[in-house]
């Protein structure tokens, strides 16, 4: 089942939904993969889980990133998860794990990153585009998904909200 949901706030003329409140498994199948160091990413007492569908050479994501990025000092209780792209799709190996690591260390070294297989790309209802962002609350469930085949990506003004409704 795709989840296509939005979060409408000043200025968005685009409708919003009310996302599924159990999509079944998306954040239990990220927090029981591993990252890029194979450690274990593992459940959060976060207020907001931020997953961000990102590849390393979309500048879509390299905003979504610096904008996250800006955030996570005044939202403490939030934890950012980033799920690589599926490499197999990227291309001219822009997407290899030389250049996903170099570009995470240059550019956003608080991420934990988890590479995507099939499994977990299709639990996650296949984003064919890059970022999609999913935001949970503290116990899990969805709040929104921020999907660019229907708007596109949140601003800082618009994930700070968000994040100060969740507490985090």
């Amino acid at each position: 089942m795709r989840i296509a949901s939005l979060l409408v706030l000043a200025g968005c003329s685009q409708v919003a939904r009310t996302p599924d409140p159990t999509p079944a498994g998306q954040l239990a199948a990220i927090e029981a993969s591993n990252d890029l160091d194979g450690g274990g990413i593992g459940k959060s007492d976060a207020h907001a889980t931020v997953v961000v569908v990102f590849a390393s050479w979309c500048e879509h994501c390299h905003r979504e990133l610096e904008i996250l990025g800006r955030l996570r000092p005044t939202h403490a209780a939030m934890r950012v998860v980033g799920v690589n792209y599926r490499g197999h799709e990227e291309y001219d190996h822009r997407g290899n794990p030389v250049a996903l690591r170099h570009y995470i260390a240059a550019h956003a070294p608080w991420i934990r990153v988890v590479p995507a297989d099939d499994k977990l790309f299709e639990t996650l209802g296949s984003p064919p585009k890059v970022p999609t962002i999913f935001v949970y609350d503290r116990n899990g469930r969805l709040v929104t998904t921020y999907d660019r085949r229907e708007r596109d990506e949140p601003d800082a003004g618009e994930l700070e909200a968000l994040l100060g409704k969740l507490g985090a």
